[in-house]
């Protein structure tokens, strides 16, 4: 099915509620938190999820999730 880039980002924020950058941060954000649920550090699940900067992943995940990575890995 062929659709204009504009159509595309249009659908997927109307079924999403979210903008395709947003949609995309999110998914990541998922798979970075799922890796620090099987054990990965916070620095390998942050490089392995595409965030090249620790501390910007570490912000957006505290943003997203309500707790710093590292608790989330280890909730004592």
């Amino acid at each position: 099915m062929a659709m204009s880039r504009t159509l595309f980002f249009s659908r997927l924020k109307s079924l999403t509620g979210k903008a395709p950058q947003e949609f995309i941060r999110l998914i990541r954000l998922q798979n970075a938190a799922e890796l620090l649920k099987n054990g990965y550090s916070v620095s390998d699940a942050s490089i392995q999820s595409g965030f090249a900067n620790s501390k910007y992943f570490s912000s957006l995940f505290k943003k997203t999730f309500g707790v710093q990575p590292s608790k989330f890995q280890h909730p004592d």
